[in-house]
Protein backbone atom coordinates (compact mmCIF):
# COMPACT_ATOMS: atom_id res chain seq x y z
CA UNK A 1 0.00 0.00 0.00
CA UNK A 2 1.27 3.46 -0.84
CA UNK A 3 2.15 5.69 2.09
CA UNK A 4 0.06 8.50 3.45
CA UNK A 5 2.31 11.33 4.53
CA UNK A 6 1.24 13.21 7.65
CA UNK A 7 2.41 16.80 7.77
CA UNK A 8 5.42 17.07 10.14
CA UNK A 9 4.56 18.48 13.58
CA UNK A 10 7.46 20.91 13.56
CA UNK A 11 6.18 22.48 10.35
CA UNK A 12 2.47 22.67 11.14
CA UNK A 13 1.04 22.13 14.63
CA UNK A 14 -2.06 20.44 13.36
CA UNK A 15 -2.44 16.81 14.42
CA UNK A 16 -4.09 15.93 17.67
CA UNK A 17 -1.70 13.78 19.72
CA UNK A 18 -4.39 11.77 21.47
CA UNK A 19 -6.58 11.01 18.46
CA UNK A 20 -7.14 11.72 14.77
CA UNK A 21 -10.29 13.72 15.37
CA UNK A 22 -10.80 16.92 13.44
CA UNK A 23 -12.37 20.16 14.55
CA UNK A 24 -15.97 20.03 15.73
CA UNK A 25 -16.70 23.38 14.11
CA UNK A 26 -19.65 23.17 11.71
CA UNK A 27 -19.20 23.74 7.99
CA UNK A 28 -19.82 27.28 6.86
CA UNK A 29 -18.84 29.64 4.05
CA UNK A 30 -15.17 30.46 4.56
CA UNK A 31 -15.45 34.08 3.34
CA UNK A 32 -18.11 36.69 2.80
CA UNK A 33 -20.95 35.80 0.44
CA UNK A 34 -20.05 36.99 -3.04
CA UNK A 35 -16.33 36.28 -2.69
CA UNK A 36 -16.64 32.51 -3.16
CA UNK A 37 -19.29 30.25 -4.60
CA UNK A 38 -20.11 26.73 -3.41
CA UNK A 39 -20.97 24.28 -6.21
CA UNK A 40 -22.61 20.95 -5.38
CA UNK A 41 -20.70 18.35 -7.40
CA UNK A 42 -22.12 15.14 -5.95
CA UNK A 43 -24.64 13.84 -3.45
CA UNK A 44 -23.30 10.61 -2.03
CA UNK A 45 -24.94 8.00 0.21
CA UNK A 46 -23.84 7.53 3.81
CA UNK A 47 -20.60 5.85 2.81
CA UNK A 48 -18.49 5.86 -0.33
CA UNK A 49 -14.86 5.59 -1.41
CA UNK A 50 -12.53 6.88 -4.09
CA UNK A 51 -8.90 6.59 -5.12
CA UNK A 52 -6.66 9.66 -5.06
CA UNK A 53 -5.54 10.59 -8.59
CA UNK A 54 -3.00 13.26 -7.61
CA UNK A 55 -1.46 14.52 -4.36
CA UNK A 56 -3.69 16.66 -2.16
CA UNK A 57 -3.93 17.79 1.43
CA UNK A 58 -6.71 16.65 3.74
CA UNK A 59 -7.71 19.67 5.85
CA UNK A 60 -10.19 20.57 8.56
CA UNK A 61 -10.68 24.31 8.77
CA UNK A 62 -7.19 25.79 9.09
CA UNK A 63 -5.63 22.46 10.11
CA UNK A 64 -3.63 20.39 7.63
CA UNK A 65 -4.14 16.75 8.62
CA UNK A 66 -2.44 14.64 5.94
CA UNK A 67 -0.82 14.69 2.54
CA UNK A 68 -2.54 12.04 0.43
CA UNK A 69 -0.60 10.42 -2.41
CA UNK A 70 -1.89 9.14 -5.77
CA UNK A 71 -3.31 5.65 -5.41
CA UNK A 72 -4.41 6.03 -1.79
CA UNK A 73 -7.98 4.93 -1.11
CA UNK A 74 -10.24 7.18 0.96
CA UNK A 75 -13.31 5.71 2.64
CA UNK A 76 -15.73 8.47 3.64
CA UNK A 77 -18.75 7.97 5.88
CA UNK A 78 -21.48 10.00 7.55
CA UNK A 79 -21.56 8.94 11.19
CA UNK A 80 -24.26 10.73 13.18
CA UNK A 81 -23.86 13.94 11.19
CA UNK A 82 -20.08 13.87 11.36
CA UNK A 83 -17.71 12.91 8.56
CA UNK A 84 -15.28 10.04 9.02
CA UNK A 85 -12.37 9.70 6.61
CA UNK A 86 -10.31 6.51 6.65
CA UNK A 87 -7.01 6.45 4.74
CA UNK A 88 -5.11 3.22 5.30
CA UNK A 89 -4.72 2.85 9.07
CA UNK A 90 -5.48 6.50 9.75
CA UNK A 91 -8.94 7.62 10.82
CA UNK A 92 -10.13 11.23 10.93
CA UNK A 93 -13.48 12.58 12.09
CA UNK A 94 -15.00 16.05 12.11
CA UNK A 95 -17.94 18.19 11.09
CA UNK A 96 -16.48 18.56 7.58
CA UNK A 97 -13.23 18.13 5.63
CA UNK A 98 -11.54 19.87 2.72
CA UNK A 99 -9.32 18.60 -0.06
CA UNK A 100 -6.81 21.17 -1.29
CA UNK A 101 -4.00 21.01 -3.84
CA UNK A 102 -0.34 21.21 -2.83
CA UNK A 103 -0.04 24.53 -4.64
CA UNK A 104 -2.55 27.37 -4.83
CA UNK A 105 -1.93 27.46 -8.59
CA UNK A 106 -2.94 23.83 -9.12
CA UNK A 107 -6.47 22.41 -9.23
CA UNK A 108 -7.63 19.56 -7.03
CA UNK A 109 -8.00 16.25 -8.88
CA UNK A 110 -11.20 14.52 -7.83
CA UNK A 111 -12.89 11.51 -9.43
CA UNK A 112 -11.86 12.23 -12.99
CA UNK A 113 -12.26 16.01 -12.79
CA UNK A 114 -10.05 18.94 -11.86
CA UNK A 115 -11.32 21.79 -9.71
CA UNK A 116 -9.91 25.09 -8.54
CA UNK A 117 -10.37 26.10 -4.91
CA UNK A 118 -11.24 23.36 -2.44
CA UNK A 119 -13.36 20.22 -2.44
CA UNK A 120 -15.46 20.21 0.72
CA UNK A 121 -16.87 16.99 2.20
CA UNK A 122 -19.94 17.88 4.24
CA UNK A 123 -22.57 15.70 5.97
CA UNK A 124 -26.19 16.31 5.06
CA UNK A 125 -28.88 14.22 6.69
CA UNK A 126 -27.79 10.63 6.24
CA UNK A 127 -25.70 11.39 3.15
CA UNK A 128 -22.66 13.39 2.14
CA UNK A 129 -22.38 16.49 -0.06
CA UNK A 130 -19.29 17.04 -2.21
CA UNK A 131 -18.96 20.81 -2.70
CA UNK A 132 -16.43 22.74 -4.78
CA UNK A 133 -15.75 26.13 -3.19
CA UNK A 134 -13.95 28.60 -5.43
CA UNK A 135 -13.97 32.18 -6.63
CA UNK A 136 -16.85 33.41 -8.75
CA UNK A 137 -14.60 34.23 -11.72
CA UNK A 138 -12.89 30.80 -11.62
CA UNK A 139 -16.32 29.18 -11.47
CA UNK A 140 -17.41 31.00 -14.63
CA UNK A 141 -14.35 29.70 -16.47
CA UNK A 142 -15.72 26.20 -15.82
CA UNK A 143 -19.27 27.13 -16.87
CA UNK A 144 -19.05 29.04 -20.14
CA UNK A 145 -17.39 26.23 -22.18
CA UNK A 146 -20.20 23.89 -21.11
CA UNK A 147 -22.95 26.34 -21.96
CA UNK A 148 -21.77 28.07 -25.16
CA UNK A 149 -19.84 27.07 -28.31
CA UNK A 150 -16.61 29.08 -28.59
CA UNK A 151 -16.57 29.02 -32.41
CA UNK A 152 -13.60 29.66 -34.70
CA UNK A 153 -11.26 32.48 -33.83
CA UNK A 154 -13.13 35.47 -32.42
CA UNK A 155 -16.39 35.04 -34.36
CA UNK A 156 -18.43 34.51 -31.19
CA UNK A 157 -16.37 36.74 -28.91
CA UNK A 158 -19.03 39.38 -28.30
CA UNK A 159 -21.71 36.73 -27.72
CA UNK A 160 -19.42 35.02 -25.23
CA UNK A 161 -18.97 38.32 -23.41
CA UNK A 162 -22.74 38.86 -23.35
CA UNK A 163 -23.37 35.36 -22.08
CA UNK A 164 -20.62 35.60 -19.43
CA UNK A 165 -22.29 38.73 -18.06
CA UNK A 166 -25.60 36.82 -17.97
CA UNK A 167 -24.03 33.82 -16.25
CA UNK A 168 -22.27 36.04 -13.69
CA UNK A 169 -25.52 37.89 -12.97
CA UNK A 170 -27.40 34.62 -12.53
CA UNK A 171 -24.73 33.41 -10.11
CA UNK A 172 -24.89 36.61 -8.07
CA UNK A 173 -28.65 36.17 -7.62
CA UNK A 174 -28.04 32.60 -6.39
CA UNK A 175 -25.38 33.81 -3.94
CA UNK A 176 -27.87 36.29 -2.50
CA UNK A 177 -30.12 33.39 -1.47
CA UNK A 178 -27.56 32.58 1.27
CA UNK A 179 -28.23 28.84 1.33
CA UNK A 180 -26.74 26.88 4.20
CA UNK A 181 -24.56 24.29 2.45
CA UNK A 182 -24.18 25.21 -1.22
CA UNK A 183 -25.17 27.92 -3.67
CA UNK A 184 -25.62 26.19 -7.04
CA UNK A 185 -25.91 22.77 -8.60
CA UNK A 186 -23.33 21.74 -11.19
CA UNK A 187 -25.97 20.67 -13.73
CA UNK A 188 -28.97 22.08 -15.60
CA UNK A 189 -30.78 22.81 -12.35
CA UNK A 190 -28.53 25.88 -12.40
CA UNK A 191 -25.62 26.20 -14.85
CA UNK A 192 -23.60 23.25 -16.16
CA UNK A 193 -20.14 23.33 -14.57
CA UNK A 194 -17.13 21.23 -15.60
CA UNK A 195 -14.30 22.50 -13.41
CA UNK A 196 -10.88 23.66 -14.58
CA UNK A 197 -10.33 20.66 -16.84
CA UNK A 198 -12.59 22.13 -19.55
CA UNK A 199 -11.21 25.67 -19.52
CA UNK A 200 -10.37 27.34 -22.84
CA UNK A 201 -8.03 30.25 -23.37
CA UNK A 202 -10.61 32.31 -25.27
CA UNK A 203 -13.21 31.78 -22.52
CA UNK A 204 -10.73 32.67 -19.79
CA UNK A 205 -9.94 35.89 -21.66
CA UNK A 206 -13.64 36.71 -21.92
CA UNK A 207 -14.18 36.12 -18.20
CA UNK A 208 -11.16 38.23 -17.29
CA UNK A 209 -12.19 41.02 -19.67
CA UNK A 210 -15.70 41.23 -18.22
CA UNK A 211 -14.60 40.67 -14.62
CA UNK A 212 -17.22 41.88 -12.15
CA UNK A 213 -19.70 43.04 -14.82
CA UNK A 214 -23.34 42.11 -14.34
CA UNK A 215 -26.68 43.07 -15.84
CA UNK A 216 -28.87 45.32 -13.70
CA UNK A 217 -32.37 46.76 -13.74
CA UNK A 218 -33.55 49.44 -11.33
CA UNK A 219 -30.14 49.29 -9.59
CA UNK A 220 -30.51 45.57 -8.78
CA UNK A 221 -29.08 42.43 -10.43
CA UNK A 222 -31.39 41.45 -13.28
CA UNK A 223 -33.06 38.07 -13.62
CA UNK A 224 -31.08 36.64 -16.54
CA UNK A 225 -32.93 33.61 -17.81
CA UNK A 226 -31.53 32.19 -21.03
CA UNK A 227 -32.09 29.20 -23.30
CA UNK A 228 -30.39 27.52 -26.22
CA UNK A 229 -32.66 28.30 -29.18
CA UNK A 230 -35.77 30.48 -29.06
CA UNK A 231 -37.09 29.18 -32.38
CA UNK A 232 -37.71 32.65 -33.82
CA UNK A 233 -39.29 34.47 -30.86
CA UNK A 234 -38.36 34.63 -27.20
CA UNK A 235 -41.05 34.12 -24.55
CA UNK A 236 -42.62 36.28 -21.84
CA UNK A 237 -41.25 35.09 -18.50
CA UNK A 238 -44.77 35.20 -17.01
CA UNK A 239 -45.84 32.47 -19.46
CA UNK A 240 -43.17 30.09 -18.17
CA UNK A 241 -42.16 30.99 -14.63
CA UNK A 242 -44.68 31.49 -11.86
CA UNK A 243 -44.67 34.97 -10.30
CA UNK A 244 -42.02 36.29 -12.72
CA UNK A 245 -43.36 39.23 -14.72
CA UNK A 246 -40.59 41.70 -15.52
CA UNK A 247 -40.54 44.46 -18.18
CA UNK A 248 -37.18 43.31 -19.60
CA UNK A 249 -38.31 39.68 -19.85
CA UNK A 250 -40.99 40.13 -22.49
CA UNK A 251 -40.77 38.11 -25.68
CA UNK A 252 -38.99 39.65 -28.69
CA UNK A 253 -38.86 38.60 -32.31
CA UNK A 254 -35.45 37.08 -33.01
CA UNK A 255 -34.86 38.94 -36.25
CA UNK A 256 -36.82 38.82 -39.51
CA UNK A 257 -34.79 35.76 -40.49
CA UNK A 258 -34.36 34.26 -37.02
CA UNK A 259 -30.82 34.70 -35.74
CA UNK A 260 -31.03 31.30 -34.07
CA UNK A 261 -31.84 29.52 -37.35
CA UNK A 262 -28.15 28.49 -37.32
CA UNK A 263 -28.88 26.25 -34.34
CA UNK A 264 -28.92 22.47 -34.88
CA UNK A 265 -32.14 22.50 -32.83
CA UNK A 266 -33.90 25.24 -34.75
CA UNK A 267 -36.17 22.56 -36.23
CA UNK A 268 -36.70 19.02 -34.98
CA UNK A 269 -39.10 16.10 -35.15
CA UNK A 270 -40.26 13.68 -32.47
CA UNK A 271 -42.30 10.60 -33.37
CA UNK A 272 -44.41 8.83 -30.74
CA UNK A 273 -46.24 5.53 -31.21
CA UNK A 274 -49.73 6.11 -29.83
CA UNK A 275 -49.10 3.70 -26.95
CA UNK A 276 -45.99 5.65 -25.93
CA UNK A 277 -47.87 8.96 -26.07
CA UNK A 278 -50.58 7.55 -23.80
CA UNK A 279 -47.94 6.08 -21.53
CA UNK A 280 -46.53 9.60 -21.04
CA UNK A 281 -49.96 10.82 -19.92
CA UNK A 282 -50.35 7.89 -17.51
CA UNK A 283 -46.87 8.44 -16.04
CA UNK A 284 -47.66 12.12 -15.47
CA UNK A 285 -50.91 11.24 -13.67
CA UNK A 286 -53.33 12.53 -16.31
CA UNK A 287 -54.77 9.07 -17.04
CA UNK A 288 -55.44 6.10 -14.75
CA UNK A 289 -54.45 3.42 -17.24
CA UNK A 290 -52.98 2.93 -20.68
CA UNK A 291 -56.05 1.32 -22.24
CA UNK A 292 -57.15 4.52 -23.96
CA UNK A 293 -57.21 5.49 -27.61
CA UNK A 294 -56.45 8.95 -28.94
CA UNK A 295 -59.19 10.51 -31.03
CA UNK A 296 -57.87 14.05 -31.58
CA UNK A 297 -55.02 16.30 -30.50
CA UNK A 298 -55.89 19.99 -30.70
CA UNK A 299 -53.78 23.11 -30.18
CA UNK A 300 -56.43 25.27 -28.53
CA UNK A 301 -54.33 28.37 -27.94
CA UNK A 302 -50.83 29.73 -28.38
CA UNK A 303 -48.84 32.60 -26.93
CA UNK A 304 -47.66 35.51 -29.05
CA UNK A 305 -44.35 33.70 -29.60
CA UNK A 306 -46.09 30.72 -31.19
CA UNK A 307 -45.52 28.47 -28.18
CA UNK A 308 -48.49 26.37 -27.20
CA UNK A 309 -50.56 27.59 -24.27
CA UNK A 310 -53.12 24.75 -24.27
CA UNK A 311 -52.81 21.31 -25.89
CA UNK A 312 -56.00 19.26 -25.66
CA UNK A 313 -55.98 15.48 -26.16
CA UNK A 314 -59.37 13.79 -26.72
CA UNK A 315 -59.46 10.06 -25.95
CA UNK A 316 -61.77 7.12 -25.33
CA UNK A 317 -61.14 4.52 -22.64
CA UNK A 318 -61.45 0.78 -23.09
CA UNK A 319 -65.22 1.08 -22.46
CA UNK A 320 -65.49 3.71 -25.21
CA UNK A 321 -66.15 6.49 -22.69
CA UNK A 322 -64.81 9.89 -23.79
CA UNK A 323 -61.98 11.54 -21.86
CA UNK A 324 -60.14 14.79 -22.35
CA UNK A 325 -56.72 15.87 -21.10
CA UNK A 326 -55.37 19.41 -21.35
CA UNK A 327 -51.68 20.28 -21.02
CA UNK A 328 -50.49 23.85 -20.57
CA UNK A 329 -47.44 25.94 -21.42
CA UNK A 330 -43.94 24.79 -20.64
CA UNK A 331 -45.32 21.83 -18.67
CA UNK A 332 -46.13 20.19 -22.03
CA UNK A 333 -42.40 19.55 -22.45
CA UNK A 334 -42.15 17.68 -19.14
CA UNK A 335 -45.19 15.51 -19.78
CA UNK A 336 -44.53 14.44 -23.37
CA UNK A 337 -40.73 14.16 -23.24
CA UNK A 338 -38.56 12.92 -26.10
CA UNK A 339 -37.81 9.44 -27.41
CA UNK A 340 -34.69 9.62 -25.23
CA UNK A 341 -36.84 10.37 -22.15
CA UNK A 342 -35.57 13.91 -21.63
CA UNK A 343 -37.97 16.84 -21.72
CA UNK A 344 -39.36 17.87 -25.10
CA UNK A 345 -37.18 20.35 -26.97
CA UNK A 346 -39.75 23.15 -26.81
CA UNK A 347 -43.49 23.80 -26.93
CA UNK A 348 -43.44 25.42 -30.37
CA UNK A 349 -44.73 22.61 -32.55
CA UNK A 350 -47.43 21.19 -34.78
CA UNK A 351 -49.02 17.75 -34.45
CA UNK A 352 -49.87 15.23 -37.17
CA UNK A 353 -51.05 11.59 -37.24
CA UNK A 354 -49.54 8.95 -39.49
CA UNK A 355 -51.06 5.56 -38.87
CA UNK A 356 -50.44 4.70 -35.21
CA UNK A 357 -47.73 7.35 -34.90
CA UNK A 358 -48.06 10.87 -33.58
CA UNK A 359 -45.55 13.17 -35.24
CA UNK A 360 -44.49 16.41 -33.61
CA UNK A 361 -42.60 18.91 -35.76
CA UNK A 362 -41.11 21.66 -33.66
CA UNK A 363 -38.79 24.65 -33.45
CA UNK A 364 -36.36 25.75 -30.80
CA UNK A 365 -34.76 24.25 -27.74
CA UNK A 366 -35.52 25.38 -24.20
CA UNK A 367 -38.09 27.57 -22.46
CA UNK A 368 -37.25 30.57 -24.67
CA UNK A 369 -37.10 33.25 -21.95
CA UNK A 370 -34.36 35.91 -22.06
CA UNK A 371 -31.18 35.55 -24.06
CA UNK A 372 -31.28 33.12 -26.98
CA UNK A 373 -27.81 31.60 -27.02
CA UNK A 374 -27.70 30.65 -30.69
CA UNK A 375 -29.30 33.95 -31.60
CA UNK A 376 -26.56 35.77 -29.68
CA UNK A 377 -23.90 33.75 -31.49
CA UNK A 378 -25.28 34.77 -34.89
CA UNK A 379 -25.57 38.41 -33.83
CA UNK A 380 -21.91 38.28 -32.80
CA UNK A 381 -20.95 36.90 -36.23
CA UNK A 382 -22.85 39.77 -37.82
CA UNK A 383 -20.78 42.30 -35.87
CA UNK A 384 -23.01 43.30 -32.97
CA UNK A 385 -21.38 44.11 -29.64
CA UNK A 386 -22.15 42.42 -26.35
CA UNK A 387 -23.90 45.62 -25.24
CA UNK A 388 -26.18 45.48 -28.28
CA UNK A 389 -26.88 41.77 -27.79
CA UNK A 390 -27.81 42.20 -24.13
CA UNK A 391 -29.96 45.24 -24.89
CA UNK A 392 -31.78 43.24 -27.58
CA UNK A 393 -32.72 40.32 -25.32
CA UNK A 394 -33.07 42.28 -22.06
CA UNK A 395 -34.33 45.74 -23.12
CA UNK A 396 -33.98 48.44 -20.49
CA UNK A 397 -31.19 46.76 -18.52
CA UNK A 398 -27.70 48.17 -17.84
CA UNK A 399 -24.23 46.65 -17.61
CA UNK A 400 -22.64 47.66 -14.32
CA UNK A 401 -19.78 46.65 -12.03
CA UNK A 402 -20.87 44.41 -9.17
CA UNK A 403 -19.77 45.35 -5.67
CA UNK A 404 -19.94 42.33 -3.34
CA UNK A 405 -19.20 44.32 -0.17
Amino acid sequence: MKKIYLIPFFILLILFLSSCSGSKESYKRTTAAGSLIRVLLDEEPGSYEFISEAPFYLKNGDSYLALVNPGNKLVISNNNDEVEVVIGDKNFSGKYFQLTSRSNEDPVAYRGGAYRGTINIVPDGSGIHIINELSLEEYLKGVIPKEMPSGRGNEYYEALKAFTICARTYTITKLKENKKLFDVFADTRDQVYGGSGIEKEIINNVVDETRGLILTYDDKPAVTFYSSTCGGHTEDAANVFKNVDLPYLKGVKDGDEPYCSISPKFTWTETFPEAKFIERLVSAGYLDNSGCKIQNININSTFRSGRINELEIDLTDNHNNPKSVSLYGNNIRYVLKTSGNSILESNIFTVARKGDDIIINGRGYGHGVGLCQWGALEQSKEGRTHEEILSFYYPGTKIEKYNDQ
